[in-house]
């Protein structure tokens, strides 16, 4: 997905890339199974340029808890701010520095796009949000099945002595 950089004209602009250059993106680390077209809008300012969009994505993963796959969508969101040619001025580092002679005029988005992916997913991956897990003594998945395990509480031993006076108030005793 590339964004012809001398073609842009001063203000608005926008690039348009179908479902199946999204879907391009698919690797190792990316399982995606449907995406949307990705139309970007463009705004030009001089050497500066404030690319947005969003695109709805659907991927594989796997359950944190129970290890099972599931299918999960999500909006990616696109905001960068790009500066073309050398920059003389300080802040550079909040900015991304486009050099055009580098790719024949080019801006290689593929690699925003799936960093966008990534900052969209959530933290912790989910089958369902009331997934139970897997036993942690038996390995058995909780969704689909009691285990026989005991629930004995393992207390650490440094508190140990706290748990007993805990029991001791419970109790009523002194």
């Amino acid at each position: 997905m590339n964004i012809k950089i001398d073609t842009l004209k001063e203000g608005d602009n926008s690039a348009f890339f179908t479902s199946d250059e999204v879907m391009a993106l698919r690797s190792e680390d990316i399982d995606l199974i449907k995406a949307g077209d990705l139309k970007l809008n463009i705004q030009k300012n001089g050497n500066y340029l404030h690319i947005t969009g969003s695109d709805t994505v659907e991927y594989r993963a796997v359950c944190d808890r129970c290890a099972e796959e599931f299918t999960s969508g999500l909006i990616v969101n696109i905001d960068y701010f790009f500066h073309i040619g050398e920059m003389n001025s300080a802040g550079e580092g909040d900015i991304e520095i486009v050099y055009p002679d580098d790719n024949n005029g080019m801006l290689e988005f593929d690699g925003y796009f799936i960093e966008s992916f990534f900052l969209a997913q959530p933290l912790r991956f989910l089958c369902k949000e009331d997934c139970r897990g897997l036993c942690q003594k038996c390995g058995a998945d909780l969704n689909k099945t009691q285990c026989g395990c005991k629930d004995e509480e393992k207390v650490d031993p440094r508190w140990e002595k706290l748990t007993e006076l805990i029991k001791k108030n419970q109790h009523g005793e002194s």
